[in-house]
């Protein structure tokens, strides 16, 4: 799946405060598993700081978090632990381990707290190409037998379909057709149940997971491949620039932020369709 359809297929979202929340600020037992999986807008700046805020806060009460990242592939783990050794500089851990397409400014933060071993980085995201594989050939060309049964890639939920197959669409102005959404839809729930078998290989400590709000909705995201007992540790906080009315299902917090000035995603959507037609 493209950058630009990774960019768009999320909802939009960014802060002045929550404005919606199911639950009080979740205060976990600091000797347990906590997962938090925190949204963002990729082009926004402020929820990136927002988001280096919280985990400073974290580090600075005496945590080590485990970073999970949806911008490192993770075909690219073993480079970025060399280069996060290696490497004086984040321009360098960039230069080694980056996937091309993404904003590396608004993450340079992140990768800091990696060098200054502050926390452990994880690459948290299935590569583009393993996303095509998904998209034309089925999961069975990226993920093995065990990994599709353990998750039940063979027998999805209908209702999970179903409103993947409505965010996607919505996601792309409705200008997609029809016979392109499930497969997009299969992409993904590949993503997702990476970023989710990546989380569940965490048995302690604070454990984050950074990536678009589209991932972390409680409703078709990672959340949705965690089992049940993992969940009862997850906190999810989704940063939105307008409200949709349905962020009491998808977030346990919502944060409203100020839209930033952008070409209007749909007619840049509509450009990018017409020069593939």
């Amino acid at each position: 799946m493209s950058k630009f359809i990774i960019h768009y297929v999320v909802l939009i979202a960014m802060l002045v405060g929550p404005v919606s929340s199911q639950s009080a600020e979740y205060v976990p037992e600091s000797n347990k598993l906590r997962i938090y999986l925190l949204g963002e807008i990729h082009d926004n700046p402020q929820n990136h700081q927002l988001r280096l805020a919280f985990i400073n806060k974290q580090i600075a009460n005496g945590e080590y978090p485990i970073i999970l990242m949806e911008q490192f592939d993770r075909d690219k783990q073993s480079t970025l632990d060399a280069a996060l050794i290696n490497c004086h500089d984040v321009d360098c851990v960039i230069k080694k381990a980056a996937t091309p397409g993404w904003n590396w400014d608004f993450y340079k933060p992140f990768i800091q707290l990696g060098l200054d071993k502050k926390g452990a980085l994880v690459a948290a995201n299935l590569s583009n190409s393993d996303v095509k594989k998904v998209i034309t050939e089925g999961f069975a060309s990226v993920y093995d037998a065990q990994l599709i049964q353990r998750y039940k890639l063979d027998q999805l939920s209908l209702e999970l379909v179903k409103a993947q197959s409505i965010a996607i669409a919505e996601g792309h102005c409705g200008l997609l057709p029809e016979q392109m959404i499930a497969p997009m839809v299969h992409g993904q729930i590949a993503r997702d149940v990476w970023m989710a078998n990546a989380i569940q290989k965490q048995i302690r400590g604070l454990v984050i997971l950074i990536a678009g709000n589209g991932h972390v909705r409680k409703d078709t995201g990672v959340y949705q491949w965690l089992p049940l007992n993992m969940r009862a540790q997850v906190h999810v906080q989704g940063y939105v620039e307008n409200l949709q009315g349905s962020e009491n299902d998808w977030f346990d917090n919502t944060y409203l932020m100020r839209p930033i000035l952008r070409e209007d995603p749909c007619l840049a959507f509509t450009k990018h369709m017409q020069k593939l037609n």
